[in-house]
C-alpha cells in the first residue's frame, strides 16, 4: 500500500476506501492506478492533499540525492586530517577537512569559479542597473536575507567588486554587442533627447542609434548617456555625438540623419550628419498648448461632468460651469479629435519612421478644414500655425523620400515634381546588382473612414509630367539608333572610352530605375500594411530592389518614436543621493546598461 495506506484499508484480498467504503479486489500485479483514479474522481480534496504530499516527498528525495552527490565529490578531493587533540579534548569524532574546510562548510559554500556563482554575480549587477540602485543596496539587510533564503551557499562579494569589476565587464559586453549590430547595419540614423532632472540643475542627455537589420526589422540602441551639470548646449551635444561615432566606428557613408526630439538653441549640423527636428517637438515648440494633452484633459473633464458639477455646486467658493461653457468644451474636443485620431493611426507600437511626418501634417490640415464648427477661428488658427511650422518640409530629401518608400503613402501626398527627385535617388542605387522582378498582386482594401485613405480620394494628384523621364528614354534611343557615332569617337579619342561607357551604363540604369519607379508608384498605397513587413516580403524585394535599398536608409530615421521616450521612464530614481553614491563616469555606464538591458534583455 505504501503512500495509499492513509486512505485505503486492506481486508483479505480487498482494498476498501476509508471515506466511502468503496471496495475493489486487490490487483495481482500490485498496481495502484485504480486507487489514484478513485481519489481523483470521488474525493478531489483528498486527491489534492495526496498529490501535494507526494510532490514534497519527491522534492525531498531529490535534494537528499544532490547532497549525497556533493558529499561524495567533496570526499574525493585531497583531504587532510584534523590535528591530534590532547586527552582533554572533546569526545566528538573529528570531522575531515576538504581543501582547508570542514565538510559542512564545503556544502554551504560555492567554488568562486563555479558557473552558478558567476550567474548570481551577473544577476545582481543587472538588477542594480535596471532598477538604478545605489551601491549601498548591497548592504541592505533585506537583500542579504533574500540571498540567504534563495542561495544560502552564495558568498556575497565586496561592494567594490560590483561597482568596478562586474559593472565594467557588463558594460563591455553590451558595448561589444551594440558595436557588432551597428557594423552589420547598412545605414544608421540617430536621435537625441534631453531631460532635466527634478533635483538640482543636472540634465540627462541620451543619444540612440536606429537602424534596420538584415531581417528588415527596425532596431534601436542607446549609444551614449551623459549627465551634464547644467542646461546642455549644442556644443555638448556635438561632443557627445562625435564621441559616440568614434567609439562605435560608424563609417561616414552609413550615416543618415540625427533627429532631435529636444533640439537645443543654435544647434547646427555637426559630426558629418544632418540634423532635423522631431515632429512631436515641433508641434509643442510652435504651439501654445500641447494638443494631445489638452484633448485628453478635456475628454476626461467631459466624462466626469456630473461629478464635477456636483462638487462645484457643493463648494460655495467655486463657480459652476453653465451649459454654454460645457458646449464650448465639447466643441474644442471636436476640433482636436481629428489630430489625436490621425496621430494614433500612424503610431507604431515599436517604431514609427519619419515617413509619417508629411502625410500626418497634410491629413491634419485637411481634417481641420473639412470639419465644420462654431469656433471656426480656432481651426483656422491651428491650420495657419501648422502650415507655418511645416513650410518647406516637402523640399527635404529626408522627409519626402522616406514617404515615397513607405508603401502606406508612396506618392499620394505629393505633386508630380517630386517624382524626378525620387528617380534620381533610385538611379544612385541602380549600379548595384538587380534581381529579376516577380509579379505580385497587392491587396485592395479601401476604408474611407480612415483619414489617410480618404485623403487620396479627395486630393487626387495631378497627372505626371514625364518630360524629364521621356528625355532619358530618348537619350538612350538615340544612342542605340546611331551607334557608329559613339564607336568612332571611342576609336578616335581613346581617353573618352571610360567616360562614354560610364554614360551608356548610366543611361541603361536610368531606364531600369524609371521602370521600377513607375511600377511602384502605379500601385495603390496600402495604409494598413506594416512598411517593414512589406519590404521583408521576398516578392516585393525582388520586384523593387532599388527602392528597397532606399527604404533601408530612409525608413531608419525615427519620426514619433515611442521607444525613444520610454528610456526616460525611471528618471525619478536618478536622485541627488544616487548621484552622490556613484562617480559620474560609473553612473553613466549604469544608465547605459539600464536602457540597453531593458531593450535587449538579460
Amino acid at each position: 500500500m505504501g503512500k495509499y495506506s492513509e486512505y485505503f484499508l486492506v481486508f483479505e484480498n480487498m482494498l476498501i476506501c476509508k471515506t466511502c467504503n468503496w471496495a475493489i479486489p486487490k490487483p495481482k500485479d500490485c498496481t495502484t492506478s485504480s486507487l489514484r483514479h478513485h481519489l481523483k474522481k470521488k474525493h478531489p480534496d483528498l486527491y489534492n492533499t495526496f498529490k501535494d504530499k507526494d510532490e514534497r516527498s519527491k522534492t525531498e528525495r531529490t535534494l537528499a540525492a544532490e547532497r549525497a552527490i556533493a558529499l561524495a565529490q567533496g570526499l574525493q578531493r585531497i583531504c587532510k586530517s584534523e590535528p591530534e587533540t590532547g586527552p582533554g579534548s572533546s569526545s566528538q569524532p573529528p570531522q575531515p577537512y576538504v581543501n582547508g574546510c570542514t565538510i559542512p562548510q564545503v556544502l554551504n559554500s560555492w567554488d568562486p569559479d563555479r558557473e552558478h556563482m558567476l550567474l548570481v554575480d551577473r544577476a545582481i549587477t543587472q538588477m542594480m542597473c535596471t532598477a538604478v540602485l545605489p551601491p549601498s543596496f548591497l548592504d541592505n539587510p533585506g537583500f542579504r536575507n533574500l540571498l540567504a533564503v534563495t542561495a544560502p551557499r552564495y558568498q556575497l562579494k565586496p561592494r567594490a567588486f560590483f561597482t568596478e569589476s562586474a559593472l565594467s565587464n557588463l558594460y563591455e559586453e553590451y558595448y561589444a554587442r551594440i558595436k557588432t549590430m551597428l557594423e552589420s547595419a547598412n545605414f544608421v540614423s540617430f536621435s537625441s533627447d534631453v531631460r532635466y532632472l527634478s533635483e538640482g540643475k543636472d540634465s540627462l542627455v541620451v543619444i540612440t542609434a536606429h537602424f534596420i537589420d538584415d531581417d528588415m526589422m527596425p532596431r534601436f540602441v542607446v549609444v551614449a548617456v551623459s549627465l551634464i551639470p547644467r542646461i546642455p548646449t549644442a556644443s555638448d551635444m556635438n561632443t557627445l555625438l562625435s564621441k559616440a561615432l568614434n567609439s562605435y566606428d560608424v563609417k561616414e557613408e552609413k550615416l543618415h540623419i540625427l533627429v532631435e526630439h529636444s533640439p537645443l538653441e543654435d544647434a547646427t549640423n555637426s559630426a558629418n550628419i544632418k540634423c532635423v527636428d522631431g515632429f512631436a517637438h515641433k508641434l509643442q515648440k510652435k504651439m501654445d498648448m500641447c494638443w494631445n494633452c489638452l484633448y485628453q484633459l478635456l475628454c476626461r473633464l467631459d466624462e466626469e461632468k456630473n461629478s464635477l458639477s456636483f462638487v462645484l455646486a457643493e463648494n460655495s467658493d467655486g463657480a459652476n460651469l453653465d451649459s454654454s461653457e460645457w458646449e464650448l468644451v465639447r466643441e474644442i474636443i471636436g476640433v482636436l479629435k481629428p489630430l489625436d485620431f490621425a496621430i494614433g493611426l500612424v503610431k507604431h507600437r515599436f517604431f514609427t519612421p519619419i515617413s509619417v511626418v508629411i502625410p500626418l501634417y497634410k491629413v491634419i490640415v485637411r481634417q481641420l478644414k473639412e470639419e465644420s464648427s462654431c469656433i471656426r477661428a480656432v481651426q483656422e488658427t491651428i491650420c495657419n500655425r501648422l502650415t507655418e511650422l511645416m513650410e518647406g518640409c516637402e523640399s527635404q530629401d529626408e522627409l519626402f523620400l522616406a514617404t515615397f518608400v513607405d508603401p502606406r503613402f508612396r506618392g499620394a501626398y505629393f505633386t508630380t515634381d517630386k517624382r524626378q527627385g525620387f528617380l534620381e535617388k533610385v538611379e544612385e542605387m541602380a549600379f548595384l546588382p538587380v534581381l529579376q522582378p516577380v509579379q505580385v498582386v497587392e491587396p485592395n482594401f479601401e476604408d474611407f473612414s480612415n483619414p489617410f485613405i480618404a485623403f487620396r480620394k479627395y486630393e487626387q494628384p495631378e497627372p505626371p509630367n514625364n518630360s524629364k523621364l521621356e528625355a532619358g528614354t530618348k537619350a538612350l534611343a538615340d544612342m542605340q539608333r546611331y551607334p557608329s557615332d559613339f564607336s568612332n569617337k571611342m576609336v578616335e579619342i581613346q581617353s573618352l572610352k571610360t567616360i562614354l561607357e560610364g554614360r551608356q551604363k548610366k543611361n541603361v540604369m536610368y531606364i531600369i530605375g524609371i521602370e521600377e519607379l513607375e511600377d511602384y508608384l502605379s500601385q495603390d498605397p496600402a495604409f494598413t500594411m506594416d512598411p517593414y513587413e512589406y519590404w521583408r516580403n521576398d516578392v516585393n524585394s525582388a520586384k523593387y530592389p532599388l527602392i528597397k535599398k532606399l527604404a533601408l536608409k530612409y525608413l531608419s530615421a525615427p519620426g514619433i518614436s515611442i521607444d525613444c521616450q520610454s528610456v526616460f521612464s525611471q528618471l525619478e530614481y536618478i536622485t541627488t543621493e544616487l548621484r552622490n553614491n556613484w562617480e559620474r563616469e560609473v553612473l553613466e555606464k549604469l544608465l547605459f546598461l539600464h536602457h540597453n538591458i531593458l531593450i535587449y534583455g538579460f
